[in-house]
């Protein structure tokens, strides 16, 4: 469905709710609203992102940057393929493909082969930026709570 930030923006149009908004939020207040904004209503990100732009170099509270995030929610949800979209893995940073997605708590190799949407391609291209990361992902996935295990595996199994 549409957000209430969306309505208001098509209602009042975007300078005026974003002036409400920053009301609100000050920007000097150091809120992720990127971030959430990302995660939660991705096409109004550039619309925020005039108003907030220091958002975009804060760490939310797994250290992660704004990029990261998007990094891991666009291999999160199947958005890009290597084969049509090779400049987005080729550009990432080593920041991002050599850490944990803290959502799911998987490599990014990992999140790129799990799915309906996998992609070899992109999985042999991010393995191959740090192939240590296989030897990560066997122990963050060693270290994780019987809970954790089986709570993934109902997801995975559609099961709640």
């Amino acid at each position: 469905g549409t957000t209430a930030c969306k309505k208001a923006f098509d209602k009042i149009g975007v300078d005026t709710a974003m002036n409400i908004i920053r009301r609100c939020i000050p920007p000097s207040d150091n809120h992720l609203i990127l971030h959430h904004a990302l995660e939660f209503a991705p096409n109004l990100v550039d619309d925020i992102g005039q108003y907030y732009p220091d958002a975009a170099f804060l760490r939310d509270t797994s250290g992660h940057t704004l990029s990261q995030c998007k990094f891991y929610i666009n291999l999160r949800r199947g958005r890009r393929k290597f084969k049509k979209n090779s400049s987005f893995f080729i550009e990432a940073t080593d920041d991002e493909v050599n850490t944990i997605d803290p959502k799911t708590g998987l490599c990014p190799f990992m999140l790129a082969a799990v799915g309906e949407k996998s992609d070899l391609t992109a999985v042999y291209y991010l393995l191959s930026r740090n192939p240590k990361l296989v030897i990560l992902g066997e122990n963050a996935l060693s270290n994780e709570s019987d809970e954790a295990r089986d709570s993934r595996k109902r997801r995975r199994e559609g099961i709640s």
